[in-house]
């Protein structure tokens, strides 16, 4: 619960920030659980669940309240069934003022009682609710920063690559003109560099976007001009009893034990109407002629009400709240199989992540290193280019597999996280 006091001191209203020149996986989570309109309105739904609490809760305390008037009146005596000789029919005008004040007091009332015990289930599952938004918050500034990074990463291979390129233009243009290439290979090398161009150019755009797209969500100036820093995320263990682990952690399943409870309450409570209620009231004042002209009265009263006989009502109450807990036991069980589905699915793809790139990362070394022997044969005239060219497209290839792998790890590491209830976790 003290994420829900966390949410409820957030600012009604948020100012977009501007992003620091590098940005951090987490400052980007920061200024997006700062800024969340989203986390906003779920603050709001708590403060209004905890309203309903409190006004479920005051059903049972002492209601207070003064009232007076003053009155000019007449009265038909033979409407009251008053018929005397002589005595006009109608009486008046005459003044009455009144004034007290009047108590009342549920002594025994055991459906209010219920009735507040689930508001305040309610309001654990609306506070629940709002822990879990902060958590699919937090995953989806993951998963944007992860494709935001991953454009930057593939921007920085293609650099690479197109250098690699033009200096191998650079080199076959200088050994065409001393005679030991053709304009075949020269020709190879500008198609290389041609094609590299319009690759790199696409992804820079691509990148930009990813960083426009984040920028959005965290609520912030739209710009690209920021870097965004590689970093990760803690890498949680999966326990052997990790279902049992993330039912207990998971918000949103919390929330629906929490509305369960909730509604069973309040079957308690409509099967509970048919016991009697008892009630007190009472009021003191002064009633006269007039406001200087009055005497002290009360009006004491306890009362004593059984239902007898109400149509129906309280059969079709419990009827409609025992369907109601029915409901939610199947939105829960449909959740435990969802969030079990989760968690084994992001553990095995976390796993093979991990290997896919293990073997990027051994590609990238073996096709570096079939670049440099390319390279050396190129040189020294023992082949033409189209060794060096064929080698640049696997390294480039090689490369772009290790960016595609460390993705692919990162987005495993934050629904594992998210799986496991650690999503809000920074």
């Amino acid at each position: 619960m003290k994420l829900q006091f966390l949410l409820l001191a957030l600012p009604l209203l948020a100012v977009q920030p501007d992003l620091p020149p590098e940005l951090s996986l987490r400052q980007a989570l920061d200024l997006a659980l700062k800024n969340s309109a989203t986390l906003r309105r779920a603050a709001a739904q708590v403060e209004q669940a905890q309203a309903q609490t409190a006004q479920a809760h005051s059903r049972y305390l002492p209601q207070v309240n003064v009232a007076a008037y003053d009155t000019l009146q007449t009265i038909n005596l033979r409407a009251m069934g008053i018929n005397v000789p002589l005595l006009p029919a109608r009486v008046g005008p005459f003044q009455v003022v009144d004034a007290r004040a009047f108590l009342t007091q549920n002594v025994l009332n055991l459906p209010v009682l219920d009735r507040g015990r689930a508001a305040r289930r309610q309001h654990r599952a609306v506070a629940d609710l709002a822990i879990n938004a902060r958590e699919l918050l937090a995953l989806q500034v993951t998963t944007q920063f992860a494709q935001a990074l991953r454009a930057q990463s593939a921007v920085a291979t293609l650099e690479r690559q197109f250098a690699l390129a033009t200096d191998l233009l650079r080199i076959t243009r200088d050994r065409f003109e001393s005679g030991v290439a053709s304009r075949l290979e020269v020709t190879r090398a500008q198609q290389q560099v041609n094609n590299l161009s319009q690759t790199l150019e696409e992804t820079r755009n691509s990148a930009v976007a990813a960083k426009f797209q984040l920028a959005n969500l965290l609520n912030a100036r739209i710009t690209a001009d920021y870097r965004l820093a590689a970093e990760q995320l803690a890498t949680p263990e999966t326990p052997a009893n990790a279902l049992e682990t993330a039912l207990q952690a998971r918000p949103d399943y919390r929330s629906v034990e929490a509305r369960i409870q909730a509604a069973e309450l309040q079957v308690s409570a409509a099967r509970r109407q048919r016991y009697p209620t008892v009630q007190f009231r009472a009021d003191y004042g002064q009633s006269g002629r007039k406001p200087f002209e009055n005497l002290n009265t009360f009006h004491v009263q306890g009362i004593i009400n059984v239902p007898v006989y109400t149509g129906g009502r309280i059969e079709a109450e419990i009827a409609e709240a025992e369907g109601r807990v029915k409901e939610l036991r199947a939105s829960a069980d449909e959740l435990r199989s969802q969030i079990e589905a989760e968690v084994m699915t992001a553990s095995a793809a976390l796993d093979a992540a991990r290997r896919e790139l293990d073997i990027a990362r051994q590609g990238v070394k073996l096709s570096a290193e079939e670049l440099d022997l390319a390279r050396a044969r190129f040189t020294s005239g023992v082949a033409d280019n189209t060794e060096i060219v064929n080698a640049q497209d696997r390294l480039s290839r090689a490369e772009d597999n290790v960016v595609r792998a460390a993705f692919n790890r990162d987005i495993a590491v934050a629904q594992l996280r998210r799986a496991l209830g650690l999503g809000g976790q920074l």
